[in-house]
This record gives C-alpha cells, structure tokens and sequence, in this order.
C-alpha cells in the first residue's frame, strides 16, 4: 500500500474527528493539498476547516497542510446542525417541601401571630 492522503473536511463548530472523511492518492504535497483546500471552499461555502494528513503503510500519519475557510458560512450552533440558536436549559422547580417540613411551618406561623 502506497501513502495516501487522509481528508477532513468540517463544517463551522465542528471538530476534525466530527468531519467528513475523504481519501486520495492525487494529493501529495502542500501545493497540490492548497489549490484543492480553495477549490473545496469555493464549491461549498459551508466547509470552515480542511486538513490534509499523509498516512504511510504502517499506519503512520502527519498532517500537511491544513486550511481555514475565511469565508465560511453557514456558521452552525452549540448542537452543531445549523440551528444558530442556543437551547435554552430549563429551570429546576424548586422541590416542594416535605408533609414534615408544612406540619411543622403550621406551628411556627401560628407562634408568630401571638
């Protein structure tokens, strides 16, 4: 098996593990690896991160050359699918208060009237 050359692509908020995978033996050195990164970006305008990492036979990997869109969008959220809005967290009810604890606040706001 010759080298081959690893391709993670990624959308905005994205991390590389998360990226779409793609493989080629055409790419082999930064210059090849840098007019490929643009024309990507050109063609897809919501690819924010491209890294190119050259994998040898032994399963031996070092990234490249890697490329960050300037003019990415499609900019996506903290679930990380396009939704720019933050979900909101729900407030906890407060837990109501024991049959002991009512009993006991009956006494005490009686002893406070008198």
């Amino acid at each position: 098996m010759s080298d081959v050359t690893e391709i993670y692509i990624c959308k905005a908020g994205q991390s590389l593990k998360d990226g779409r995978v793609e493989y080629s033996d055409q790419i082999t050195d930064k210059g090849a690896a840098e007019s490929d990164a643009k024309q990507r970006c050109k063609r897809d305008g919501s690819i924010a991160k491209i890294a190119y990492y050259s994998v040898n036979a032994n399963g031996d990997f070092k990234v490249f050359f890697s490329y960050t869109n300037p003019q990415a969008t499609g900019a996506t959220g903290p679930d990380g699918n396009g939704d720019k809005t933050a979900k909101k967290k729900r407030k906890k009810a407060k837990p109501k208060p024991s049959l002991i604890t009512r009993f006991f606040s009956l006494f005490r706001a009686k002893k406070k009237k008198a």
